[in-house]
């Protein structure tokens, strides 16, 4: 298995410079409140208890919250994330910082990949290290942090199942505190280590079509004969009579792509799984949400499986 040496012998302050530099891309906004006003026929009347949220860079109205709700400016969660990655043991050279926001400036998604972070998996692949921020004015997303992986050969996004403690998450109310999310990167040590450690042991983990199968009905949200669907799979190797977009994505690769390289194991399920959250198609029209919603389904999937959450 493959050890991880995080003894900081190098200076990312040349790596992240160049990164702030930048600036912020579509995220170079701030947002600000106002009260709610209403006309009526007596006159304009307050709503007390709500606030409208509004750019102000163009006035345009995001969203109305409560008097509790905490809102968290892009430009400070980057620049705090940025701050703590170059303070990190993380080695931070030919970091990449990816940011992508909803055409109204609503959500926004901002990923670091540190190819010079970077491990071996069980067949000899290479794994980035990556951080993923996620945070929203509209109420839909939490403010969210979390650690994880991307394979250079398939470019599969990896969950992280063994360690919870590789997220942050919280409401916009008072509760919120972005330094406790930032902070988390100081565990970033562990808690590759423990997940590389689960995954060597993965790939040493036989599987049958049983076990594949309830690990794809899980990943798939799939509810109906699973009777059914293993008929299928035992005349054709796929669904076939099932018809179910996300299991026939999963038999499709598994049975072309990972179980012919890695074998009938653990890891080959768990990359089918990673492969359909990442690279699935989609209509979906907004991509961040799709990433995000398709990400917890797998994620949420392979604890249960596994049961290691």
């Amino acid at each position: 298995m493959t050890i991880l040496n995080f003894k900081k012998t190098f200076s990312n302050a040349q790596h992240m410079n160049p990164i702030r530099a930048n600036g912020y891309g579509d995220a170079d906004f701030t947002v600000a409140k106002a009260q709610v006003k209403y006309e009526t026929k007596a006159g304009t009347q307050e709503f007390p208890t709500k606030d409208v949220y509004y750019r102000t860079d163009n006035g345009q109205p995001i969203a109305i919250h409560g008097k509790r709700y905490k809102a968290v400016q892009y430009p400070d969660m980057i620049d705090k994330t940025r701050d703590m990655l170059e303070r990190s043991d993380l080695n931070c050279a030919d970091i990449k910082e990816s940011i992508q926001v909803s055409p109204n400036g609503g959500m926004c998604a901002v990923k670091y990949t540190l190819p010079a972070t970077s491990f071996k998996t069980p067949d000899g692949d290479t794994i980035s290290a990556t951080v993923l921020i996620i945070n929203s004015f509209t109420g839909v997303w939490s403010f969210d942090m979390s650690i994880g992986g991307e394979q250079s050969a398939c470019l599969n996004g990896q969950v992280f199942v063994s360690n919870l403690a590789n997220k942050y998450k919280s409401r916009h109310t008072n509760q919120l505190n972005i330094d406790a999310g930032i902070r988390m990167l100081a565990k970033t040590a562990n808690i590759l280590e423990n997940e590389i450690e689960l995954w060597h042991s993965m790939y040493s983990k036989e599987v049958g079509r049983i076990d594949t199968a309830r690990a794809f009905t899980l990943a798939a949200n799939y509810t109906g004969d699973i009777n059914e669907l293993l008929q299928d799979i035992v005349e054709y190797g796929k669904p076939v009579n099932v018809k179910n977009k996300a299991l026939s994505h999963l038999y499709d690769v598994y049975n072309n792509r990972y179980r012919p390289n890695f074998g009938a194991n653990q890891w080959a399920v768990y990359n089918a799984i990673t492969d359909w959250s990442t690279h699935a198609p989609s209509k979906s029209k907004n991509l961040i949400t799709l990433e995000k919603r398709r990400t917890e389904q797998a994620t949420t999937a392979i604890r249960e499986w596994l049961k290691v959450a």
